[in-house]
């Protein structure tokens, strides 16, 4: 059997169906063709055997419908995160349209692998920040310039190398040291 390569958050369902083989046996192709009948075998043709799930079907069957990345906050956390940054802004954050967020937000669809971690990030770090100076404050820092991270802002150094220099900024802040 060939394995196929594994890629990170990447899930493969492969359905097989039995298929059913039509053709003309012997003794119809020889009537088609205007001959005369031959001893000839015959051809059977056989119906799928319909059998009933097993166990371990009906469980690949329930969790085919969920994604990867299974968030059951991510309804209540892209609309939380929709209050604090615009859908637009947040789109632009994660990466995706503005209309995938409307429908994340909606409950229609869930985010996938790549978009969850970053969601959760986002509100994390959003709210450590909040944490330290409140609502509006901890949004106007996310979006500011800050010496600890370089002068890059919270939010780019958040999508572009993880959560952890935020974090440490957030942390020197707190503990009253340079951010």
């Amino acid at each position: 059997m060939a394995r196929l390569p594994a890629y990170a958050g990447a899930q493969l369902v492969v359905t097989l169906q039995p298929t059913k083989k039509i053709g003309y046996s012997d003794d119809m192709a020889t009537k088609k063709a205007g001959g005369a009948k031959s001893a000839s075998k015959k051809v059977a043709v056989r119906a799928p055997v319909k059998r009933a799930p097993t166990a371990k079907a009906a469980a690949v069957g329930a969790r085919k419908s969920r994604v990867a990345a299974d968030d059951p906050l991510s309804e209540q956390r892209v609309l939380y995160l929709a209050n604090v940054f615009s859908r637009a802004q947040l789109a632009k954050l994660i990466g995706v349209s503005p209309s995938q967020t409307s429908r994340w937000a909606s409950g229609e669809e869930r985010p996938g692998p790549a978009a969850a971690p970053a969601l959760i990030d986002l509100e994390h770090m959003y709210s450590r920040a909040r944490l330290v100076w409140g609502g509006d404050s901890a949004r106007i820092w996310m979006e500011s310039a800050n010496a600890f991270l370089g002068g890059a802002r919270p939010l780019d150094v958040l999508i572009t190398e993880g959560a952890s220099r935020v974090l440490q900024a957030l942390d020197a802040e707190m503990w009253g040291g340079a951010a």
